[in-house]
């Protein structure tokens, strides 16, 4: 920056390539606070763009705008991959890093996209099997249902499994969000964008049951969420955590936690045909069909190991396999 008394500075006099990234990065997080978005998402890509901050520094780099390019960024995704880093983890950092560098061009920090050539690393998408109407009989089987704990924690699971609510937005769920009689909750999730969540008549039955019989007044006017402690307090994202941690492993199923209960309830609307991708992408709350998408090739894996998709060579007519024992062919080959 120029210096000196008195003189009227100018955008165009800021060298903009020696402009401390710390510095961005926190002017940055004061753009995402204005556009509204969770201290948590805000904290996330602080904390990652921090990171490349913290690898600039560890190779005796300035950490200026000068050393935010392509270049190295793909040195600091070679660093995070030879460190053993998740592969998810590596992609949201440059997810982090992309979203900063689109926002040094709108803020006319730079002329252009300086990450524009940078494409995301790629990751493994693995088949994760959904919670089984088997695990799910044992999960309930260790609750006692006339219990305000036991009824309590049965909603929370169903709640989840049946409208694929994400942790904290069942956490923050307020009871007069939860339209139970007209059969959907009113959900504010990621980016303060609301929405219409069905829920469908086991998990309305079970709500009503907690709601008339078991739930507490709440402790204060701030304290009318849905789901409360025994004593009327908001019960919050590390508690029903917590409480989804300690009932699976009791239940012998120790998987169980918030998101395979979002990943089943999606992978079984799409199974059980209960709509459309559009429709699930509505209900999810996801912005794009990017991660939809992925529910398509988990409820097409589901399928094919219940044994749902039949073989096209049983459609064949070939004579020669027509009431001919496998045995019996192949000894004859072997002759």
């Amino acid at each position: 920056m120029l210096k000196g008394k008195g003189l009227n500075l100018k955008w165009s006099d800021i060298k903009m390539a020696e402009l401390d990234l710390t510095k961005l990065i926190s002017h940055f997080a004061q753009s995402n606070k204005a556009e509204g978005k969770s201290p948590k998402t805000v904290s996330w890509y602080t904390e990652m763009l921090l990171d490349f901050v913290r690898f600039l520094r560890s190779r005796s780099r300035g950490a200026v705008m000068a050393e935010f390019n392509a270049v190295t960024v793909r040195e600091f995704i070679v660093c995070e991959q030879e460190r053993g880093m998740s592969p998810y983890t590596v992609q949201g950092k440059v997810r982090a890093l992309k979203a900063f560098a689109s926002w040094l061009l709108t803020e006319g920090y730079s002329t252009d996209n300086l990450l524009a050539n940078v494409k995301l690393p790629k990751v493994p998408i693995k088949i994760v099997e959904t919670l089984t109407p088997e695990e799910i009989d044992q999960l309930i089987a260790t609750q006692n249902p006339l219990t305000a704990l036991g009824c309590r924690d049965i909603a929370i699971l169903l709640t989840l499994l049946d409208t694929g609510l994400r942790l904290g937005e069942l956490s923050g769920l307020r009871l007069e969000n939860a339209h139970i009689e007209e059969g959907y909750l009113k959900i504010m999730g990621k980016g303060s964008k609301e929405r219409i969540v069905p829920i469908g008549a086991l998990g309305q039955k079970v709500l009503w049951r907690y709601l008339f019989h078991f739930r507490p007044q709440p402790a204060a006017e701030l304290d009318d969420y849905l789901f409360l402690t025994l004593d009327g307090r908001h019960l919050s994202s590390n508690a029903i955590k917590l409480i989804l941690d300690r009932w699976g492993k009791r239940a012998g199923v120790p998987r169980l936690h918030a998101h395979l209960c979002r990943h089943t309830y999606a992978t079984n609307f799409l199974t059980h045909k209960c709509g459309d991708v559009f429709r699930l992408k509505l209900i999810l709350g996801h912005s794009t069909l990017e991660m939809v998408n992925r529910y398509v090739h988990f409820a097409s894996a589901q399928d094919m190991m219940r044994g749902h998709v039949s073989s096209p060579l049983d459609h064949m007519d070939i004579k020669r396999l027509k009431g001919c024992k496998i045995d019996r062919m192949l000894k004859g080959i072997s002759n």
